[in-house]
């Protein structure tokens, strides 16, 4: 049975079924045998294409180009501040020793800790060259990346298993959206021990502090890493004491050990064979006597300072030979006439004999040369005498052999000494009475005798002589 009504099968449009039959091609008419006429499908129409404005296309491809450029900005900022790229930069420039691009990212960083090139170039050097070191820092740094980036930490500024170079979140985000980070150098405290109160601790030459003496630690700093000379210098009454060690500071980890300075002092016992003997370290006379028993120091007796004695005479200072410090007695022997003296003393002695010859042969006091005022009324009444008994001296000297290792010095008081000279004479002489004697000749002889001599303004004296019997011959000087 027909429904009620149905649908055009070419426009869709409702009609009774009577006109379906009108409408229905004749191709589509019922069969003959009487059975009903199918009902058509109904055939729903496809919906017609919109077309798109050009306006609309170009707003939509605006649209597309702005997303891709959103997200490519996204991945360059990202890129930008991504922390692994941050620690492969420093990582290549330690390796290929590029300082001055470490310096640019390390000065960006740490504005607030003041470095040079001199800091960076350190840690280079050092990085550089001790890999070991370069690869513990890096798996620390990307270890402080990803706490950082799961948000288990804040900052390792004071944590104390960070190395001196540490990876930091700023605390402002890039462009409102990225995580920026920043490599930060961290600064140490040194503790530094030594023995001395008064002890200047000086870090590579410049003063940092003063030592209390307790054997207690005192901190300098803060300083960044790098290598520092670390010095304690004792500016003493008589020496200078010091000590050094060169700390390398780039810790691995939080930095603890003490440098410790030993300051090698000690009080030295001084003798000498003459008390009044000022004493001199280093050149330089530091106002004690041996006399004064006093004992010098601290001073070290490493043999790093040197001591001698200094001796005044009437004819001049004459100083001891120099010993290296190296115990705590020292003992000097002073020799009191140098070359130089012994040379004057040899030479007054020799000038003295020949001039005795000429006076005894003038029998005149005054062809005397160097001889003691105490001697001269002696010399006028023999004098006197040889003319007075008509008595003649004829004489010639040869030569004076003078020991040298027969001087004898001889202290009577503060001011007063002696000097005793052994020498053999050569000579050949006579004493005749002109009346007994028309042709004299001289006789040689050899006597071996003892000079005394006395330093009187400026010069040597002969103020006595003695035979003498253990005249050296081996050691000598031969004047003629």
């Amino acid at each position: 049975m027909l429904r009620e009504y149905a649908f055009c099968p070419e426009c869709g449009t409702p009609v009774v079924p009577n006109e379906i039959s009108a409408t229905i091609a004749p191709d589509m008419q019922p069969y003959a045998s009487g059975q009903p006429t199918a009902v058509p499908p109904i055939v729903h129409p496809a919906n017609p294409a919109v077309a798109l404005s050009k306006k609309a296309k170009i707003l939509i491809a605006s649209g597309v180009v702005v997303i891709l450029l959103l997200v490519g900005v996204y991945f360059l900022g990202k890129y930008l501040t991504d922390e692994q790229r941050l620690l492969d930069r420093f990582e290549s420039a330690i390796e290929d020793g590029k300082a001055d691009k470490l310096f640019d990212m390390l000065s960006a960083s740490n504005s607030d800790t003041p470095f040079d090139q001199k800091t960076v170039d350190g840690i280079v050097k050092y990085l550089g060259s001790n890999k070991e070191s370069l690869l513990t820092v890096m798996e620390q740094l990307k270890a402080e990346a990803k706490q950082l980036e799961a948000g288990d930490a804040e900052t390792f500024a004071n944590d104390a298993d960070a190395a001196f170079l540490y990876l930091n979140m700023k605390n402002k985000k890039r462009w409102l959206i990225y995580n920026d980070y920043e490599l930060k150098v961290k600064r140490y405290m040194i503790p530094v021990q030594t023995n001395f109160e008064g002890a200047k601790i000086l870090v590579n030459g410049q003063e940092a502090a003063t030592a209390s003496g307790d054997g207690s630690s005192i901190e300098v700093g803060p300083f960044l890493p790098g290598e520092y000379e670390i010095k304690s210098v004792y500016e003493g009454e008589y020496t200078t004491l010091e000590n050094k060690e060169t700390v390398s500071l780039f810790p691995m980890a939080s930095y603890e050990d003490s440098v410790k300075l030993v300051l090698e002092g000690d009080y030295v016992h001084v003798y000498s064979n003459y008390s009044n003997s000022r004493i001199f370290i280093n050149g330089k006379d530091i106002g004690l006597a041996v006399e004064d028993g006093k004992e010098i120091g601290p001073i070290a007796i490493d043999g790093s300072n040197k001591m001698y004695v200094e001796t005044e005479f009437p004819w001049g200072e004459i100083k001891s030979e120099e010993f290296a410090v190296d115990t705590d007695q020292l003992e000097f022997n002073v020799s009191e006439l140098n070359d130089a003296m012994k040379e004057e003393i040899m030479s007054s002695a020799y000038d003295f004999v020949t001039s005795w010859m000429a006076a005894f042969q003038a029998r005149d006091i005054n062809a005397l040369r160097h001889v003691h005022s105490d001697r001269v009324a002696d010399f006028t009444e023999y004098f006197t005498d040889m003319v007075d008994s008509d008595e003649y001296y004829m004489g010639e000297l040869h030569r004076i052999t003078f020991d040298l290792d027969g001087f004898d010095v001889n202290q009577y008081s503060e001011s007063e000494y002696t000097v005793s000279v052994k020498a053999q004479v050569d000579y050949s002489e006579i004493f005749y009475y002109s009346e007994y004697e028309t042709d004299p000749v001289p006789v040689a002889g050899t006597n071996y005798t003892e000079y005394v001599l006395q330093y009187v303004d400026g010069q040597w004296l002969v103020s006595g002589w003695s035979p003498s019997y253990d005249v050296g011959t081996e050691n000598t000087k031969v004047y003629e």
